[in-house]
């Protein structure tokens, strides 16, 4: 089930995209160019022939950017996609002329320029362009447009493969090497026959479930991400010696708030993977708090393993990353690093 806050957002939206369209095909209608009622036949017609070629131009700005743009324009075919736009242009410029052709005789007080007093084919083509001068704007400004927003909406597209495959990635190495040790350290415990085994299960099945099926949404609740490193640390404390002293602490209300999905896990995984060794004194401290809708993250760890440090920068970088995309100027990290310790704040504006 979808959370509350994310179907409110999509209604939200929806809702200043029909307001925009309304107000745009009826622009004409509430700011006219003229002034006017309904009872002279002229001013209907034209309120009729602006409210008519802003609604095809609109038709048309879905027509490109659905069709036109990604079958003819991305593609190459650069004749044919000239060829309608320009019956594109002529279908905005003459339907709404055909359908609500001008009442003989000038509006009342008006009348065409001088210059275009004199009859004639070319100067009757001039008046019908000074009339319709606004609609080859509004035209030509929506396929700039729609072109831009196509080009944007194509690349945050890849943007997100990319992070897919990345997070993908990611979950492959959490897999095999964790999962092998936790599933040794469970089988020890039922030889024993300690009373911690059946705990330690369910706790392993709750983190496999989150890691295969809710961390593939765009965003999950906080207090499931919190709950799925909470499980992590406590496997993961199962396994390990007295040697090592592990702290993880959480703190204030992590309900109704939503954050993009193993965000905080490759910090964490990073502590317990360059943090932990059985032979040398080793210190984890995980503080997880938030206040005002804003996360605040803490985590540390010793060094004492520095094998495979690549494969951990390669992690470190994909989170930067994630975080520039999802949360732009809405987060500040800050990682120290020496010879002997790592040190991770990070804080991120949720609302």
């Amino acid at each position: 089930m979808k959370p509350k806050v994310q179907i409110k957002n999509i209604n939200k939206r929806n809702i200043w995209v029909i307001l925009g369209v309304v107000l745009f095909v009826l622009q004409p209608l509430i700011l006219p160019s003229k002034a006017g009622d309904f009872s002279q036949p002229w001013y209907f017609a034209d309120i009729s022939r602006n409210i008519l070629g802003n609604a095809l131009i609109l038709l048309f700005f879905g027509i490109n950017y659905f069709y036109l743009i990604p079958k003819l324009l991305f593609t190459k075919k650069y004749l044919e996609y000239g060829l309608c736009m320009f019956f594109g242009l002529l279908a905005v410029v003459m339907l709404p002329r055909s359908i609500f052709p001008q009442p003989f005789g000038p509006p009342p007080m008006m009348g065409p320029p001088p210059h275009m007093q004199q009859e004639g084919f070319f100067s009757h083509l001039q008046l019908v362009f000074s009339e319709v001068d606004h609609l080859v704007f509004l035209f030509i400004g929506m396929v700039f447009f729609s072109t831009f927003w196509f080009e944007r909406m194509r690349n945050e597209r890849i943007e997100r493969e990319k992070l897919k495959a990345e997070l993908s990635h990611l979950k492959m190495q959490i897999h095999p090497h964790f999962l092998f040790n936790t599933l040794n350290s469970i089988y020890a415990s039922a030889i024993k026959k300690e009373d911690k085994t059946s705990e330690m299960v369910l706790v392993l099945s709750d983190f496999m479930r989150y890691l295969l099926q809710d961390s593939y949404q765009n965003q999950v609740l906080l207090e499931r991400e919190v709950s799925y490193i909470e499980n992590y640390v406590r496997l993961q404390t199962s396994r390990l010696r007295e040697t090592v002293t592990i702290s993880f602490t959480q703190n204030g209300d992590f309900s109704g708030l939503l954050i993009s999905p193993l965000i905080l896990f490759t910090f964490v995984e990073n502590a317990f993977k360059y943090g932990v060794n059985p032979d040398q004194h080793s210190e984890i401290i995980i503080d997880i708090s938030q206040e005002n809708g804003i996360l605040d993250f803490h985590c540390f760890n010793r060094i004492v393993n520095s094998e495979n440090t690549e494969s951990s920068n390669i992690g470190l970088k994909n989170t930067k990353e994630r975080l520039s995309i999802f949360y732009p100027q809405k987060h500040n990290l800050d990682i120290q690093q020496d010879q002997q310790t790592f040190v991770v704040h990070l804080k991120i504006h949720l609302v």
